[in-house]
């Protein structure tokens, strides 16, 4: 029955999004850029057989707990074969700080969740030895807060590393992912022409054919970044124009509509 009543929503939700996306406001989110691959005008979801079915997951500290209550997902419990390694829980980030602590599991809205298991299940159709490989999905926007305020730059330089918390990211919904390919068989992820976080144009997708052409990115780094492209939009995500890794479930307007920021707890955070 929970299933079902999940399957009733993600319809509900597929509709809306397409039709919000048919005539998408000015100054909201970029656009998507690559048209290579076709939308599906429906959205099915995995059978019982290719999916685990929704079960609690083991708690690994607090942050499961609190981001349970709040109705999200833990990408894990529903296709154990997407790998995670959030990077704001390693030092390993533009920050070169732990600032997510002991939350090291990837969550997000259910529907969102269902629709990246569709993405990975493709990516498997192409080649069976590569995995989806998340480094980010829900970003309390405490946290986010917090990281804002430790750039010591101006604001219109911050925002090119942290969105605004006032105004909110789609990652503060679970409604937005930061992701890459991985070889499953060497853990080597694949070469995308610039590392996670990049900040610069070499990064942008936007500007593409241009570096290729002027031998700034390689005709294998490029596939890579389509490939990477193609498999989202198995589940409706879309990229933005400035970095490679991020993909959106839905417009800003729609994801108000739809879900409500996860604010987060001063109590679990570990700064």
């Amino acid at each position: 029955m929970r299933n079902f009543f999940l399957y009733f929503y993600l319809l509900f939700f597929i509709f809306s999004c397409n039709s919000a996306s048919e005539t998408p406001k000015r100054n909201t989110l970029p656009k998507q850029i690559d048209n290579d691959t076709t939308l599906p005008s429906t959205l099915i979801l995995p059978d019982t057989q290719k999916v685990a079915p929704f079960e609690k997951p083991t708690f690994s500290c607090q942050w499961d707990t609190y981001l349970l209550n709040q109705g999200l997902i833990n990408i894990q419990t529903i296709d154990s074969s997407i790998w995670v390694k959030l990077m704001y829980s390693t030092e390993d980030n533009f920050m070169h700080k732990d600032v997510y602590g002991c939350l090291e599991n990837c969550y997000l809205q259910p529907d969102v969740a269902a629709r990246l298991v569709l993405s990975q299940q493709k990516l498997q159709t192409i080649n069976s030895s590569l995995s989806l490989l998340l480094f980010d999905g829900l970003r309390p926007r405490l946290i986010q807060q917090y990281m804002w305020d430790i750039l010591d730059m101006p604001i219109h330089e911050k925002t090119k590393f942290v969105s605004n918390p006032k105004r909110g990211s789609l990652h503060n919904f679970g409604a937005a992912v930061d992701i890459t390919i991985v070889d499953k068989t060497t853990g080597q992820e694949l070469d995308m022409g610039t590392p996670y976080d990049y900040i610069g144009v070499k990064a942008w997708p936007s500007k593409e054919k241009s570096m290729l052409k002027d031998h700034i990115l390689t005709q294998q780094q490029v596939d890579n970044r389509i490939l990477l492209r193609r498999v989202l939009k198995e589940g409706l995500f879309f990229n933005i124009q400035t970095e490679w890794w991020h993909f959106n479930a839905c417009y800003r307007d729609k994801a108000k509509e739809l879900y409500h920021i996860i604010e987060g707890d001063t109590a679990l955070i570990n700064i």
